[in-house]
């Protein structure tokens, strides 16, 4: 019943939040038992928050709620809030983050992250939603944990919420965003099962190195041997990227335990700004990093949903693009939508992410994306139905519905039949104009069809 509660109630703060506002990160490590830990980082404008007046200083509040989802169950949650404090709201600047961090416990397989922060004072609520799988560490074969990579790494004179092992206070960069002036990357990770023989002294070899994105390796490392402090070890570690060019760049991690005669390799991607990237860009900088080193494949995938609400010019030039135009013209297809650009949220895009989302949650299948599906497609152009007619397998009929749109052109309606009786509908008439139209639809229904009578 509490799991059933903490769902509705996280699906309550999902109504009308806004998405892409703040950054997020994660890394998964081996637990206790069959169980795995997952820390959440998070990195939020302080300018995302509404500050009021408290005596002789402005105070924010927010909630912060993390959650790892499975199905429809919430497997583990954390919940907690935050205050901030500025003397002056003018001291405030859009390059000001507050790093926070989640830590949740659950059994390795594929998860929902839902990373949801509400602003107590305005009420303005904000989500990030990503697919994650993780990991299972148990077993014998030598591993190496995800790798947090950190701006900062300190030893601390008290412990608090970033603080880890040997009293070390590690800050989580969850942008994964480096300045040309920053000459560190900071980075955490954990070794597993390390081969250890009683009365034996051993070694494992460990080397850190940065490679470009064609593999080249451009910060070379050497083998370091450490001495085994038993079956598992942590490696705290930090590179100088001084004069690395901007762009986009891995760090790996390699270990080798020579008595065991295993290896393990980690990588983590990161991003360093062009000098002349100013701070205040970062917003915009971080929606193109994640544009970088995609594929024409990958680009397409992107592009493929928006087609649905792409002009015919949109369509064209995109096909003509290459990689570099296609890229901008995904970066820059919400900036004439915006609906009210009076607020600083592009209504239009989050509300065709937020059905984006909910078509590939219930209408994929192992075949397809749900929304390359055709009841994808018409709810990603036309939104929810008002009304759902739905019509079981019958000795007559095949399954089909009936989705309703009365606001919509004084009312029309979509057919949707599974011809195959495997759950795949597709659409075989619409009274919508530009739609699918078949007089004679009712056939398909019918175990037996004929040729098709279709006009558009």
């Amino acid at each position: 019943m509490r799991i059933k509660i903490l769902l509705m109630l996280l699906c309550l703060l999902i109504v009308n939040s806004f998405a892409g506002e703040f950054d997020v990160d994660f890394a998964v490590f081996k637990g206790n038992e069959e169980v795995s830990v997952v820390e959440v980082y998070l990195l939020i404008p302080r300018t995302l928050f509404q500050f009021v007046p408290n005596e002789n200083e402005y105070r924010s509040y927010a909630l912060i709620r993390v959650a790892l989802v499975e199905g429809d169950s919430v497997r583990d949650i954390q919940e907690w809030q935050i205050t901030d404090r500025v003397t002056d709201t003018l001291q405030l600047a859009e390059n000001q983050k507050i790093p926070e961090i989640a830590t949740l416990q659950v059994n390795p397989g594929k998860y929902q992250l839902i990373v949801l922060v509400a602003d107590l004072i305005n009420h303005h609520q904000y989500r990030y939603d990503k697919q994650l799988e993780v990991s299972d560490y148990s077993g014998d074969q030598l591993r190496l944990s995800d790798i947090q990579i950190s701006s900062q790494i300190t030893k601390t004179g008290q412990e608090n919420k970033f603080s880890k092992y040997f009293g070390y206070d590690i800050i989580p960069n969850a942008s994964a965003i480096f300045g040309q002036r920053q000459n560190l990357i900071y980075s955490f990770a954990e070794v597993y099962n390390l081969k250890v023989e009683p009365g034996k002294p051993s070694n494992y070899l460990v080397k850190y190195s940065i490679a470009d994105l064609n593999g080249k390796i451009v910060v070379a490392g050497d083998w370091r041997p450490k001495k085994k402090p038993g079956t598992s070890a942590v490696e705290i570690n930090n590179l100088n990227i001084t004069g690395l060019p901007g762009g986009l760049y891995d760090l790996i991690i390699e270990v080798n335990d020579e008595s065991a005669q295993k290896t393990a390799k980690g990588t983590k991607r990161f991003y360093i700004l062009e000098s002349k990237t100013p701070l205040t860009g970062l917003e915009m900088s971080t929606e193109s990093i994640q544009l970088e080193g995609k594929s024409a494949k990958e680009l397409d995938e992107i592009f493929g949903p928006l087609r649905y609400i792409a002009t015919e010019t949109e369509i064209r030039r995109y096909k003509k693009s290459d990689i570099e135009g296609k890229k901008q013209i995904i970066l820059h297809f919400w900036d004439n939508r915006d609906t009210n650009p009076q607020t600083p949220i592009n209504e239009a895009r989050t509300e065709f992410e937020r059905r984006l989302q909910y078509v590939n949650q219930q209408f994929s299948s192992h075949q397809v994306p749900g929304w390359k599906s055709d009841f994808g497609r018409v709810y990603l152009i036309y939104g929810a139905p008002s009304e759902i007619e739905r019509f079981p397998s019958s000795l007559e009929n095949k399954p089909y519905q009936i989705w309703h749109y009365n606001e919509i052109e004084g009312g029309v309606k979509f057919y949707f039949v599974d011809k195959n009786g495997f759950g795949s509908y597709e659409l075989v008439h619409s009274t919508a104009r530009n739609e699918l139209q078949d007089i004679n639809w009712q056939r398909w229904i019918s175990p037996y069809s004929t040729s098709p009578d279709l006009t558009y």
